[in-house]
């Protein structure tokens, strides 16, 4: 599977399978992909000719609307396309209709309020609802976001670095969320050039390098400092702590 923008090729040769109650990390440098992937994965770009395949959910051709609803993505684009007047709980029932408000035409019954709200409450965030979106912190506002992607029951959440702009408070808040997620059997497929981004839940990693697969397999076998070095092109130390991983330059 290749994928190109005006004759660049962005991703060459991919051949990937991903099921649904996997938990894969895409690791590599800036450019090296993820975010092309990721958008090829959920239908919102297409792939060219070319050798390669990828194949979701043991199924290799999907209809568009049916992927969507079964893999739910949260991304730096997604984050900007809300206005900050937007209120968190609006937020949140918006993933009922994929949009990005509650509009006067959607028809918020009994247990569409329900879902919103347990589902807000699932990550400890009910005491924000009312929260207009332009005041919360990057970290609260991403919690938010997955729980709008989390809203319709998904078999699978997507998430574009997912860490960019958070301190060391929400990273914590962050990783207890996916950690949550995955022993509820979320299925996460999460893009990072960052190893903290690895949640210890996470058990395999794709690394992307140049648009091409690098490496794919366990965790524990990739995240070393001779692979790390050679994805990244630099001298990498990696430090295991409990179930985290972190790199120095």
């Amino acid at each position: 599977m290749d994928y190109r923008i005006q004759g660049q090729p962005l991703l060459r040769s991919i051949d990937l399978e991903i099921g649904d109650d996997e938990r894969v990390a895409l690791l590599g440098p800036n450019g090296s992909g993820k975010s092309s992937l990721l958008r090829l994965v959920r239908g919102e770009a297409r792939a060219h000719s070319g050798s390669g395949e990828c194949t979701l959910f043991g199924k290799r051709r999907w209809n568009l609307f049916e992927i969507r609803s079964l893999m739910v993505a949260v991304s730096p684009e997604l984050e900007r396309s809300f206005s900050p007047s937007t209120t968190a709980w609006n937020l949140v029932a918006s993933g009922l209709f994929q949009s990005y408000d509650v509009y006067r035409n959607h028809r918020l019954g009994e247990e569409e309020r329900s879902a919103t709200d347990s589902t807000i409450a699932s990550l400890g965030l009910e005491g924000l609802g009312r929260r207009r979106i332009g005041s919360l912190s990057s970290g609260e506002m991403r919690r938010f976001l997955i729980a709008r992607a989390l809203v319709n029951g998904p078999r699978m959440l997507v998430l574009d670095e997912p860490m960019t702009g958070m301190d060391i408070i929400a990273r914590k808040a962050f990783r207890d969320t996916m950690s949550s997620l995955a022993a509820q059997g979320k299925g996460l497929l999460i893009a990072t050039h960052d190893m903290e981004g690895i949640v210890p839940e996470i058990d395999r990693v794709v690394m992307l390098k140049e648009g091409r697969v690098f490496r794919d397999g366990p965790k524990e076998e990739l995240l070393e400092e001779g692979t790390m070095s050679s994805l990244f092109g630099v001298p990498v130390k990696v430090l295991r702590s409990g179930g985290g991983y972190h790199a120095s330059v």
